[in-house]
């Protein structure tokens, strides 16, 4: 079980790196900054090469990383009204990339699950 608790860390760490590469791209799409190209390199390297030297990050465990990234992608875009209504948590005037991150933490479970049950031999 800690093992599959530790890669679902690395997941998460993978994660975030491409969140920080994906949104310092969406800045500089909408602000023309050279300045954020360092934090695009730097996040997608990152997952360039942790995805290069982990062995078992393929087949079926790579497809159920992508459904669980891209599913609380889309589920991050109401996180910050589900905590208002729900907990009275005053989320809204955080950054969308803000609630990126923190809708992925509920990836760490979810991963843990998927790398304790799913053996790609």
């Amino acid at each position: 079980m800690s093992e599959a608790i530790l890669k679902a860390l690395k997941w998460y760490v993978m994660a975030l790196a491409g969140i920080v590469g994906a949104s310092a791209f969406l800045m500089i799409n909408k602000s023309g900054a050279v300045l954020p190209w360092i934090f695009v390199v730097l996040g997608f390297g990152v997952v360039y090469i942790m995805s290069y030297f982990w062995n078992e990050f393929r087949g079926k465990i790579l497809i159920a990383s992508f459904v669980v990234f891209l599913s609380l992608t889309v589920a991050s875009s109401y996180t910050a009204d589900v905590l208002y209504v729900f907990f009275d948590i005053d989320m809204l005037s955080y950054s969308k990339y803000f609630m990126w991150a923190l809708t992925m933490l509920i990836g760490i479970p979810l991963m843990t699950l998927v790398f304790r049950y799913i053996r790609d031999e």
